[in-house]
C-alpha cells in the first residue's frame, strides 16, 4: 500500500492465530509500535496516537489481510482496538 510516497510496511497474514492477535500485529505495524501496546482497550487515537491517514492505513490492511470490505461509516465508528476486532468478526461473517 502506497501513502504519502513511502510504502507501508507488509502486515502479517492470517494464520493460526487468534483474531485479536491479528489485529494487534496490524495495528502495531501500521502504527509502528509494539503489538503488546495495541491492548484491546487501548483507544486508537487517544492512547495509541493514531491519525486519520492511519485510520486509513488499518481499514486497508484489515480488508487485505481478512478479505472484507468495511464502509466509511463503520470505520468512522472505531475508537479501540476491541472495535476494530469486532468490525472485522462481523464482516467476515456476513
Amino acid at each position: 500500500m502506497m501513502l504519502s510516497g513511502t510504502q507501508t510496511p507488509t502486515v502479517p497474514t492470517p494464520g493460526l492465530e487468534t483474531l485479536p492477535a491479528q489485529v494487534r500485529d496490524i495495528v502495531g505495524t501500521v502504527l509502528g509500535i509494539p503489538p503488546d501496546r495495541a491492548r484491546g482497550d487501548a483507544a486508537l487515537v487517544a492512547d495509541l496516537g493514531a491519525t486519520s491517514l492511519d485510520f486509513v492505513e488499518l481499514v486497508m490492511a484489515a480488508e487485505d489481510v481478512f478479505g472484507v470490505e468495511i464502509s466509511d461509516t463503520e470505520s468512522d465508528r472505531l475508537v479501540t482496538v476491541d472495535d476494530l476486532v469486532a468490525l472485522i468478526d462481523r464482516t467476515r461473517t456476513r
